[in-house]
């Protein structure tokens, strides 16, 4: 028997705003996860784990990381998805990619290896996928997403802050991610990435804290570079298509949006 859709990873941040905008037959975490086992669905959304709990949290603790992470891939095989919408991050992918760019086969970053392969074993076992890269996430209620966002909202009491100035950051609000999945479901495409235009670490922080730019450290030709990704898809959300859904003047007016009402 083929039940209608489910959803793993209902009770994250991510998740919990997804499924108040859409309903779900079968709301998964991970303490009902095994409800799955042995069912077959018309329908699946899967969050990876970074996505779902952030990139900076799950850093924190590599070894639970991959422990899940294994443990999810050997189990796969349980669930019966004849289409499922894959939720992951960009980090398997390189900087300035786009969705004809091959994943990374491997990488000597546990937590990056991870995103590997449970992409790779998820795409081998189920039929239809559709890949969701998502770049970096700027949450308005959760720390452990976007380390650039957690530092300039919450930064330490004195001394130069741990962030590059001119880092490029594409922050993606995790307020877009239903709207921009749906519209792409019809299309029959196997990967996207809601890329938006990089801002820099000085961009971001003239807006959400001004007062911060003199405790930015000076710029190094070692720091990081950042992300410049962009999306063959993008003419689906913008025209004329240049590879990012927004244009970068709306990307600033959304972080103030989000972050700083106060100056909309």
């Amino acid at each position: 028997m083929a039940y209608e859709t489910a959803f793993l990873g209902a009770s994250t941040v991510l998740g919990q705003y997804w499924t108040k905008r859409r309903y779900f037959d079968y709301l998964i975490n991970k303490d009902n996860f095994q409800l799955t086992f042995g069912r077959s669905f018309r329908m699946m959304v899967y969050l990876d784990n970074a996505v779902a709990n952030g990139p900076e949290n799950v850093r924190k603790n590599v070894e639970a990381d991959t422990k899940a992470t294994n443990y999810l891939i050997n189990h796969l095989s349980d669930i019966k998805p004849e289409f499922t919408v894959f939720v992951t991050t960009c980090d398997m992918l390189p900087a300035d990619a786009n969705e004809h760019t091959a994943a990374i086969e491997s990488s000597d970053d546990p937590y990056v290896q991870n995103r590997i392969n449970l992409y790779r074993e998820l795409n081998r076992q189920y039929g239809r996928v559709l890949n969701v890269h998502l770049p970096e996430i700027a949450s308005t209620t959760e720390k452990g997403f976007s380390k650039v966002i957690d530092t300039l909202l919450n930064p330490p009491a004195k001394g130069a802050l741990p962030l590059a100035p001119m880092e490029l950051h594409q922050l993606y609000f995790s307020q877009r991610i239903l709207g921009d999945v749906q519209r792409c479901i019809p299309l029959g495409i196997s990967s996207i990435i809601p890329a938006m235009p990089p801002l820099t670490t000085i961009e971001i922080a003239e807006i959400l804290a001004p007062e911060l730019l003199d405790r930015l450290p000076t710029y190094t030709p070692g720091d990081p570079k950042g992300s410049t990704r962009t999306s063959i898809h993008s003419f689906q959300w913008l025209d004329p298509k240049d590879g990012y859904l927004v244009t970068k003047e709306d990307q600033l007016e959304l972080l103030k949006f989000y972050f700083r009402p106060d100056l909309v």
